[in-house]
């Protein structure tokens, strides 16, 4: 499989998104092999909480340690005999015991004991069987990223010009914020990257999504001229596959003035933080945190949610389209070969992209800038040795 040739200038090939054997590839030379996100530090504030996630398809558990308070990402397997020592996905607890044969770890992943000790003689190295530790954990205005790769660059470098969003999304609240408001999940049957490419396609409002606005029009008596907005809002390659969609004014969908995706698995729309974790080839979960501002009042973060509830939450009207038309008929679709090679368009905008000062690559926001992004660093990824 040549997958340099799965992606070309303008278009990607149909099977990244139907292919078993892709799909374990991009385990391996994507998400085994850059920056994943998997946790917010407020969704372990205190001593000993925990959370349980995945870095592709390997478990693990973020912790914050109960005696130096140090944040650690440890696989969740038994060094024994392999059995996931933690169950639940969030709480709070010392240590982890294995329920299998009873190997017990501390929170911070080190073994402290085993049933029938005698049975292994001194060259038994307690301490060398700890769980095994994440080679790399970054964590960047309280979002906790994790690699299990060393020959990555540091989190800052890494994200690189997405940083001043994370930034303003942390300065919304005067206190900061906090992703303790309980999660939304779903699941479709189709291709992870489906939804990240979702995440911003401004392309497709006015018409997938035609029914939701036309309900807030009837509701307020404002219409939006799409073709006005479109010309007015910009999308920004920002590198690393990480894009951005500034908006043009308030949609009605939420909060934050930009959508922006961390390569591979992050994003931020709305008020919310979207994490995509692929399953496999033809199953994705998606997990939707709603930002609460620290130190806001009661009824400023009750208006977010119930926006976020309108657009995003199981009753609401966005997500629903996305799942029907986005997600599955594309999987629907694509088990129709195309005579001229199953190639889909990525090409939109190509001929108006300019580089701005900072060297990023910008064009307008019906345009597929941040699609060209992600297929780029897919590829860069994919394609090494």
């Amino acid at each position: 499989m040549n997958i340099s040739e799965l992606v070309r200038v303008g278009a990607v090939h149909g099977d990244v998104y139907t292919d078993e054997e892709i799909f374990n590839l991009e385990m391996k030379k994507i998400f085994e092999n850059t920056w994943v996100y998997v946790a917010h530090e407020s969704e372990i504030a205190n001593s000993g909480d925990y959370k349980t996630t995945v870095i592709g398809s390997n478990p693990v558990i973020v912790t914050r340690d109960s005696d130096s308070n140090e944040i650690h990402v440890v696989l969740n397997r038994c060094r024994h005999r392999a059995a996931t020592v933690c169950q639940q996905e969030q709480g709070n607890a010392n240590y982890f015991r294995c329920a299998y044969h009873g190997w017990t770890y501390s929170n911070n992943g080190d073994l402290t004991g085993m049933p029938f000790q005698d049975g292994y003689d001194e060259k038994f190295d307690r301490c060398k069987m700890g769980l095994i530790k994440v080679p790399k954990v970054g964590v960047y205005q309280g979002f906790i990223f994790a690699s299990l790769s060393e020959d990555v660059p540091n989190i800052e470098n890494y994200l690189g010009h997405a940083r001043k969003y994370i930034d303003y999304v942390v300065d919304t609240g005067p206190e900061g914020i906090e992703l303790n408001a309980g999660v939304h999940k779903y699941s479709f049957d189709g291709n992870w990257k489906l939804q990240v490419e979702n995440t911003i396609d401004p392309y497709h409002l006015s018409v997938t999504h035609r029914s939701f606005f036309n309900l807030i029009a009837n509701k307020t008596g404002k219409r939006i001229n799409f073709s006005k907005m479109h010309k007015n809002e910009k999308i920004r390659d920002l590198g690393n596959g990480h894009s951005l969609y500034e908006l043009d004014g308030d949609l009605g969908i939420g909060a934050l003035p930009f959508n922006l995706i961390i390569f591979p698995n992050l994003g931020f729309v709305g008020s919310q933080v979207r994490v995509t974790r692929p399953i496999s080839v033809n199953k994705t979960h998606v997990s939707l945190y709603p930002i609460m501002l620290k130190g806001a009042s009661v009824e400023e973060n009750a208006s977010r949610l119930r926006k976020h509830e309108g657009f995003y939450g199981p009753a609401g009207f966005g997500t629903v389209d996305d799942l029907e038309v986005g997600f599955d008929r594309v999987m629907e679709g694509l088990k129709a070969k195309a005579m001229d090679g199953d190639w889909m368009e990525i090409s939109r905008g190509m001929n108006r992209e300019v580089i701005d000062e900072d060297g990023i690559i910008t064009a307008t926001s019906s345009d597929e800038v941040s699609a060209r992004a992600l297929y780029k660093e897919w590829k860069r990824l994919m394609a090494r040795d």
